[in-house]
């Protein structure tokens, strides 16, 4: 059963969203941190890598639901093939990215690296491609997370909608997304968007393929 967008609010993301979607991030992305028991370095991997998507972009929207945050898309705007920066998280981010790294220096494996940084490698990819002029190199979508008891529902598309009306405001015509292998890149292929590239490098030997999208704003 669909829901119907008007039982949500939506708002730019605020301070206070962090720990909520970095949670959110844990569960969906880090668990296996969780698992053998390392819920700090878990937590630490969910709050950077949100983050670091939010210093990222200038458009934030968060669905809210019974007033709590359920949901997050945010939305990457490029000047010259240069992200632009979210000033109001960027301070938050820098001291997020320094507590990563000291972590990172004090001893860890490849899992807490990936955990930690996986999203960072994959973010220097969509800037070597926005790098290259690409037309679709006007904005991205950085993230869209859903918790999953709403997904499914037609929450994710309203997201992409309002994003697509604040690309249209911030004068891009076009933008991509990036999403992988082991993601859902299907739902991609369902709304209609186009895959414009792959990207092999990050593939280990497992097959681990990033998939960009783009469309019309």
């Amino acid at each position: 059963m669909t829901i119907n967008p008007g039982e949500f609010t939506f708002r730019a993301a605020c301070h206070e969203d962090l720990d909520e979607f970095a949670d959110l991030y844990c569960t969906l992305w880090t668990n296996s941190l969780r698992n053998r028991g390392d819920f700090e370095d878990a937590m630490l991997a969910g709050r950077y890598n949100i983050s670091m998507q939010f210093n990222r972009s200038p458009i934030t929207i968060v669905a809210e639901a019974g007033g709590k945050p359920i949901a997050l898309c945010c939305v990457g705007v490029f000047d010259d093939g240069k992200p632009r920066v979210n000033e109001y998280w960027h301070e938050r981010y820098e001291d997020l990215l320094a507590q990563a790294t000291a972590r990172l220096e004090q001893g860890g494996d490849e899992r807490l690296a990936g955990c930690l940084f996986g999203d960072t490698r994959e973010k220097a990819t969509a800037d070597r491609f926005a790098a290259t002029g690409n037309e679709f190199a006007q904005a991205q979508i950085n993230l869209l997370i859903i918790r999953p008891e709403f997904q499914g529902k037609g929450l994710g598309g309203e997201l992409l909608r309002r994003a697509r009306t604040a690309i249209r405001e911030a004068g891009c015509t076009k933008f991509f997304l990036m999403t992988d292998s082991e993601s859902d890149w299907h739902f991609y292929d369902h709304i209609g968007m186009t895959r414009i590239a792959e990207d092999h490098s990050q593939d280990t030997g497992d097959g681990f393929t990033v998939y960009m999208y783009g469309d019309e704003a």
